[in-house]
């Protein structure tokens, strides 16, 4: 199991870091997708992950200390938005689609009241 695990943190790690370049795929998902799984599964693999810059950039930054700058998390509501709204068109189920506006929705309440704008 924990080498699913590792296998899963880094195809995970990969696609956040593919994510920093096309801004159709999200970067902290799955960043925070690859902590977890590293985390259950190799200490070294998570030391690692924590130490990148890119892990501080993106995770340390907006999700554990709450801050991001205004291009930052703009960039994030689209990115989200876009995926959400793709995603509810695809998905026959009234209820599956209800579900998904309700993430969206508490992510961008999040995003814009509890997450803090600082200037870079």
């Amino acid at each position: 199991m924990k080498i699913l695990f590792i296998i899963f943190g880094i195809i995970s790690f990969i696609l956040g870091a593919i994510g920093v370049v096309l801004p159709i795929l999200p970067t902290t998902p799955f960043l925070l997708l690859s902590a977890f799984l590293f985390s259950k599964s190799s200490d070294r693999f998570h030391e690692y992950l924590i130490q990148t810059k890119l892990y501080q950039k993106y995770i340390n930054e907006m999700v554990i200390e709450r801050k991001t700058t205004k291009k930052k998390r703009n960039q994030s509501l689209f990115t989200v938005t876009l995926i959400f709204l793709i995603a509810v068109m695809i998905t026959p189920i009234w209820i599956g689609k209800i579900c998904l506006l309700m993430v969206m929705s508490i992510h961008h309440f999040i995003m814009l009241k509890k997450v803090e704008i600082i200037n870079e």
